[in-house]
This record gives C-alpha cells, structure tokens and sequence, in this order.
C-alpha cells in the first residue's frame, strides 16, 4: 500500500455535514461510525484542509476511569456533559492540543478522541503548523497522532466549546459515504482501563499510529 491512499470518492468535498442527532448516539457507536468521515477545516480560506479520519478512541462517562468526566463535571471535564456535537480540547503534557467530538445525549458524559486523519487538501499548510519538529513527517503521517492532528488542524484551547454543527464553525465533521474495513483494539497511553476494546481504525491505513491495527474486525461479532 502506498503512501499516498485515495481514502474514498472524489467527490467527498460535497459530502453533507454531520448533524447533532448523530452525535448525541453512544460515544462507541459513534467512534466507530466516525471512521472514514471527513474533517474539514477552514473551508474556502487559504488555511483550508480536509482530511479522512482514520483512528479514533471511544471515552464514556463517570464508569470509565481513563475518561475525563469519570469525577463528574468538572471545569474542564463539563462540557462532555453538555450538547453533543461539540469540541472539545485540552491540553497535554503542557505541550499537544488533543480534540474531541462531544456526543450522548446532553447530561450524559461522552467523548471521542481523535487520534489520526488522512489529508486530503492542504497539505502545505499542515507542513506549515508542524515546521517545528524535528524530522519532516512522511505524507502518511501528518496527522498520525492526536498531538500533530491537533497541530496540523491549528486547534487550540480558543477551539474548546466549538460547535461543529454550527454552519459557520471554523472545522465540520463530513458524512461518511462508504463502509472502510474497520479494525478495533484497546486504547494506548493509558494506565487505567486499558484492556477496553475502545481504539478504532482504518484497518491496515498508512495513517493509523502505532501500534497499527491491520486485521478487519465485525462490530457485529
């Protein structure tokens, strides 16, 4: 497979955008649901990217320990409890601006990290946000990683509490217009709950950040 993979049909630009109802659904539904999505940001400014989401990770409400909300709503795990289909960005590390897509319904905490996506336009400007590190990243790897999405995407904590329903909002979430194999796995980087099958992914898409997760896997069993 080569570095550079057409991720779905060419005319994805004029996908619909994802409503709320679709995020109000469970947070692992939509998790796995979000795969092969389409991350469009900036649109129609010279900043413009557009990038199929490949891997992302399932975070539930107060029963799950490796989530933000399991304390409750606190300042800064609040809005996972609010409206679904907003963004929600934190910090970590003090250094990686991570995002993720609120959902459940209102009251009811629930988030998705997304943790890599595939640019489609724009690379130049995600090469531009991410001139500091030290090694020029593979074409496959601009956004591999919650760290460098966040980067690539030029989100900061300003972009906490966006709306991604809102027509206007600066990033919008496409619809999905094909089934892509989906591969799940638990989560990385955690200590706590990390057995949960909670990680998932393109199936074997250059993208995907390690450990990459090669073999399709049926939700249905």
């Amino acid at each position: 497979m080569g570095s550079r993979v057409a991720a779905a049909p060419a005319n994805s630009y004029h996908a619909k955008a994802l409503r709320r109802g679709f995020f109000a659904g469970p947070a692992v539904e939509v998790a796995s649901a979000l795969i092969g999505s389409r991350l469009l940001c900036d649109a129609g400014t010279a900043q413009e990217v557009r990038a199929v989401v490949v891997e992302v990770e399932a975070y539930l409400g107060v029963e799950d320990p490796a989530s933000h909300a399991h304390r409750g709503p606190t300042p800064r795990a609040a809005i996972m409890f609010g409206s679904p289909g907003h963004l929600y960005v934190y910090l970590s590390y003090g250094m990686h601006f991570c995002a993720n897509v609120v959902c459940e319904p209102a009251g009811v905490a629930g988030a998705v990290l997304l943790r890599a996506a595939a640019v489609e336009v724009g690379e130049e400007v995600v090469r531009a946000r991410r001139a500091g590190g030290r090694r020029r990243p593979a074409f496959a790897n601009l956004l591999t990683g919650p760290g460098n999405l966040g980067a690539g995407l030029g989100l900061t904590l300003a972009d906490n509490g966006l709306d991604l329903c809102d027509p206007g909002s600066r990033l919008r979430i496409l619809e999905r217009e094909a089934e892509v194999p989906l591969a799940v796995a638990p989560r990385v980087g955690i200590t706590r709950a990390a057995d949960r099958p909670l990680r998932f992914a393109w199936a074997g898409h250059p993208a995907v950040s390690r450990p990459a997760l090669s073999q399709p896997y049926s939700l249905a069993g």
